[in-house]
């Protein structure tokens, strides 16, 4: 059957003059959406039809509301089209720089963090090599002082101690790196200051420049130091104005594995912001534009964006209104994406791929529903792979809701913010995260509400499920989860997921974590292991439902409170907990007594291979600071005669679950499992991450289809 849509085609050898016919297609995204824009009536359906190859892609392509009903297509998904964002760097001519034998040739920008060699992101050169210095002093602080009271106390500048800092040739193109707490904070130089030992940014830390919970001053490196250039072969330097190779003009400098040709590598810079951005209003939204089987490859923003208040979060009316912050409170937040989708209707990113971008690599933005981003690779991202954000007023024009990300592959991200989320939504409901792998990452894996404490949170009925969610962290940052979730969310279900390896630097390295607030969530039918810290922890909230989950494995104990109250916390019943040599519930001794855990536990299986005397399910820890920072983790307190005495899981067994293979994490259970008897329905996890495309059962994921009548063709 055939339709009344216009039909336009695109080819990497088209033709900028070219009528878009399937013999005279046209050269890029642009061009194709200009022609379709002359022929269209208002509403009529168009479809751009791209064949396979690289398109050099100038600029962003705003699509307005003028443009819904349009799809951009691959004419076969075997063989992709990509759009590139990024200038091929050619002219090298040998250059000694630090008395090393390297290559320099002219850059398209004079500012830059990102260069790809055949497609893989190349480092640039820090300063020391390996390991961190640590900030001597910030005037003012105690880095001993109070976690909360000092937290916003940040600064633009520090002393660092005796010859921590080596002569800088070009100190402005340096950053110092500061990564603490749950957030990396990146200060470009504005000065260094030798006589007194201070150090200058042009933007304040967000907060204070304390190593967190290890009470000493933070840890830093030097990040695009020229005078550490050509010590790693495969490194990048940007020189701003070509001085160090006698050049003028910005000069990229590289320095070749040996025996490698330069002349063979494809070396690439990002020039474009953004691929595409709908543009909507909310007067007039975009409807339903789609990108189908689509590549996106290298993006970045020149300018680097300061943080700038609001952040939405409860310290803003106590924040400089004007402040320039060298890193987002949470989440890295405001940093732009390379889809950008603002009032948007209905729109749809299906397969294809988002690859090698500074950011994120889609942003729902204000007024975005019942958006779909099913089955793409998001790979080697500056931040993360999707961030909804929208207003806070659930009846508001640009309020977020109903958006799905599903069956994607999200992998190696927060290379440039190790802070950000793969999968971001702050204020937003009845949205769905299922089914996506999520990998690599230096943060959390999803994260689901924008609303401390127990104000009204807009964010409720969210879905988190089945999602395989591992190798998070790498030991950097802190207070972290595969899935975190904040604020009151009723109607928020987290089944089905597969989360382990989660580790991070002092203290905080979840599997699943409710912070602040977070209120009448069900948490059922997950495998969580392997975590540094607990498979579960709450922050503090009320009325969560666990049950039927597998919580195993956990370095600091199974599960645990920071905040214990009077209300019931969770409800935790039907899980089976397994520990080695650590209990499954785990306190302080402090406000953080697990006798003070307001929770109902019973009907569970508990199992510990090495058990604590007297801690196979509950006890008291202590936390110390060793010499080098870390912060450790000791059970002090044995307390399962105690739990008992307080009424805490009458009904539970203490046995052996009887895994398929432990060893292997084929966590489900053999025949004749204690669980069985206990009425747990034990989980199956094995369908977690992305499901086959006949599988997927969202309305647009359907492809677009070829209008088999010749005309249309061209």
């Amino acid at each position: 059957m055939s339709t009344d849509r216009i039909e336009v085609y695109a080819a990497p050898d088209g033709s900028p003059y070219a009528d878009g016919s399937h013999g005279y297609p046209a050269n890029d995204l642009a061009h194709a959406l200009a022609l379709v824009r002359k022929r269209r009536e208002p509403g009529q359906r168009a479809v751009i039809w791209m064949a396979g190859g690289e398109y050099a892609h100038a600029a962003p392509v705003s699509f307005t509301a003028a443009d819904s009903f349009t799809s951009v297509v691959a004419v076969d998904p075997s063989n992709p089209p990509v759009l590139r964002g990024s200038a091929r760097i050619t002219g090298w001519r040998p250059v000694t720089v630090n008395g090393v034998d390297a290559f320099a040739a002219p850059s398209p920008r004079a500012v830059a963090r990102r260069l790809y060699v055949d497609g893989v992101a190349a480092s640039r050169p820090r300063y020391p090599r390996e390991g961190f210095l640590r900030v001597e002093e910030q005037t003012g602080l105690d880095p001993a002082g109070s976690f909360v009271g000092t937290l916003f106390d940040g600064a633009a500048s520090f002393r660092f101690a005796e010859g921590d800092i080596p002569s800088l040739a070009q100190e402005k193109a340096v950053e110092i790196v500061v990564p603490h707490y749950w957030v990396q904070e990146r200060m470009p130089i504005t000065s260094v200051d030798r006589e007194n030992r201070t150090i200058t940014s042009s933007l304040r830390s967000i907060f204070a420049l304390r190593d967190d919970a290890a009470a000493l001053f933070a840890r830093y490196y030097l990040d695009n130091v020229a005078e550490s250039f050509g010590e790693v072969a495969g490194e990048w330097y940007l020189d701003p104005t070509g001085a160090l190779v006698g050049a003028s003009g910005p000069h990229v400098l590289y320095l070749p594995a040996p025996g490698v040709d330069i002349a063979d590598l494809d070396v690439r810079m990002p020039v474009v912001e953004a691929f595409a951005t709908l543009d909507g209003t909310a007067e007039a939204p975009v409807r339903e534009v789609r990108f189908e089987g689509i590549r996106f490859a290298e993006a970045d923003f020149e300018a680097v964006p300061a943080a700038v208040p609001p952040f939405g979060v409860r310290e803003d009316p106590q924040l400089p209104a004007d402040g320039r912050y060298a890193a987002d409170v949470q989440a890295a937040s405001s940093v732009p994406a390379a889809l950008r989708f603002s009032f948007a209707r209905s729109c749809a990113v299906v397969g294809g791929a988002i690859e090698r971008v500074g950011g994120y690599g889609v942003s729902l933005d204000a007024g975005t529903r019942g958006t779909l981003i099913s089955g793409v690779e998001f790979r080697d991202l500056g931040a993360g792979a999707v961030r909804s954000g929208g207003g806070i007023d659930a009846l508001a024009a640009d309020y977020n809701q109903a958006n799905e990300v599903s069956d994607c592959l999200i992998e190696r991200g927060g290379q440039v913010y190790p802070n950000a989320v793969a999968v971001l939504f702050q204020h937003g409901s009845h949205n769905v995260i299922a089914h996506n792998e999520i990998r690599e990452f230096l943060y959390s894996g999803v994260s689901v509400g924008w609303m401390w404490d127990y104000l009204h949170s807009p964010s409720e009925g969210n879905r988190i499920e089945g999602n395989h969610i591992h190798h998070l962290g790498g030991g950097l940052l802190n207070d972290m989860g595969g899935v975190y979730l904040l604020g009151i969310a009723p109607g928020t279900v987290i089944r089905g997921n597969r989360i382990h390896d989660v580790e991070c630097a002092n203290y905080g390295g979840w599997g699943i974590y409710l912070d602040e607030g977070s209120s009448h969530v069900v948490i059922e039918q997950n495998v969580v292991h392997d975590v540094s810290s607990q498979a579960y922890h709450q922050h503090y909230g009320r009325e969560v439902i666990i049950r039927d989950n597998v919580w195993a494995f956990g370095r600091n104990g199974q599960i645990s409170i920071t905040r214990p109250e009077d209300h019931v916390s969770f409800t935790f019943h039907r899980n089976i907990v397994v520990g080695d040599g650590m209990p499954a519930f785990v306190g302080y001794p402090d406000h953080r007594d697990i006798r003070n855990f307001g929770i109902d536990s019973d009907l569970n299986l508990f199992w510990d291979a090495a058990p604590i005397d007297g801690a196979a399910r509950a006890a008291n820890a202590a936390r110390a600071t060793g010499a080098d920072g870390r912060v450790g983790f000791e059970i002090v307190e044995p307390l399962d005669d105690e739990w008992a005495r307080l009424g805490h899981d009458r009904h539970s067994v203490t046995a052996d679950p009887l895994f398929v293979d432990a060893e292997a994490r084929d966590l489900r259970v053999r025949s004749g499992s204690p669980a069985e008897e206990l009425g747990i329905r034990v989980p199956d996890v094995r369908g977690a991450g992305p499901r086959p495309v006949a599988e997927r059962r969202h309305p647009l994921a359907s492809e677009t289809r070829v209008d088999p009548f010749l005309p249309t063709q061209g």
